[in-house]
């Protein structure tokens, strides 16, 4: 039983079908988040680059509310805010932050290609296993099994053989 619901589980079904989903990344690009919902702030970077560091403002830092995006699933949207990898505040804030380069616009352009990324990797559902798979999956479970009985049949006897058969012996 407990072995039936391992493998449900993990054949979950999410809200979007692998189609709807695959779909909807394809036709998504960083150009379509609103930049309402963006607030984008510069400030100096830090590390080398001369003066240039101390003068110019190219650090780029993006907050997106990820709880008011209703232009992303509601299931990416939870998807997002539980991800360990991605910085977010605890009022559902994600935050992107670049300062790869010495420009605030090559910065800014780095910032959103990440966010698009993070929400792309957020929609992103898994393919159902097929009944080829499904059937391997439940073949090689029951062939462990059988292994384990076996190896538990084998220590079993060893175990028998080694007791005292009497005092005669």
């Amino acid at each position: 039983m407990l072995r039936r619901l391992m493998f449900r589980r993990l054949y979950s079904t999410k809200p979007w079908t692998h189609a709807e989903a695959s779909k909807w990344c394809k036709s998504f690009s960083k150009e379509q988040i609103p930049k309402s919902d963006l607030k984008i702030t510069v400030s100096r970077s830090s590390g080398p680059g001369g003066q240039n560091v101390n003068k110019v403002n190219t650090k780029v830092d993006i907050r997106l509310g990820i709880k008011d995006a209703k232009w992303i699933p509601e299931y990416a949207r939870i998807k997002i805010l539980q991800e360990a990898n991605v910085r977010t505040t605890k009022d559902g804030q994600l935050i992107m932050v670049s300062d790869r380069t010495r420009s605030q616009a090559k910065n800014l352009e780095d910032c959103m290609e990440k966010l698009a990324g993070v929400i792309r990797s957020a929609v992103q559902v898994p393919k159902d296993p097929d009944a080829e798979t499904i059937q391997k999956v439940k073949q090689l479970e029951e062939t462990a099994y059988m292994r384990r009985k076996d190896r538990k049949q084998l220590h079993s006897q060893k175990k028998v053989q080694r007791k005292s058969k009497g005092p005669d012996y």
